[in-house]
């Protein structure tokens, strides 16, 4: 029996990797927050503790349609630092493409400019309150489901 085409696209797209964020946070409560946060606003998320952890899930993923639109981390890490993380993603050309968030709770003015120019799209301070944490996860929803738009449109 012949397919239609809708069903036929339907199958094609349950076959596709789901777009998703990669977030990288070595405390456990703003790991928990963000991430909560995201899946709120109907985003899927992965999440390391270490960045050590999150390099080696990426090398894994390397070569596949199975990385992440877009890739949210904390600064301030043990063993390799945002900067350093930032750098092994793009210095690596399966990585390079994927756009990198960056917070951190000492987010200051040489801080943002030396990240942004090792290929950041953007930094963040650390919410303090309800308010700044609310509009910190509109913003990375915002970002998200533009990179998701450009990932399916390529």
């Amino acid at each position: 029996m012949k397919k239609s085409c809708k069903n036929h696209h339907q199958t094609k797209n349950m076959h596709e990797p789901q777009p998703y964020v990669l977030l990288i946070d070595d405390d456990e409560d703003d790991l928990e927050m963000f991430s909560s946060g995201l899946e709120n606003k109907d985003i899927k998320v992965k999440t390391f503790d270490s960045s050590t952890k999150a390099l080696f899930y990426l090398t894994l993923m390397s070569g596949n349609r199975e990385l992440p639109s877009l890739i949210i981390m904390d600064y301030n890490m043990p063993k390799k630092n945002g900067k350093q993380v930032l750098s092994l993603i793009k210095n690596n050309g399966d990585t390079k493409d994927i756009p990198v968030v960056i917070y951190s709770t000492n987010m200051h003015d040489l801080l943002r400019k030396q990240l942004s120019d090792a290929g950041a799209l953007d930094c963040f301070s650390k919410p303090w309150t309800y308010q700044e944490f609310n509009t910190l996860v509109e913003i990375f929803q915002e970002l998200t489901y533009s990179f998701i738009s450009n990932k399916n449109l390529a």
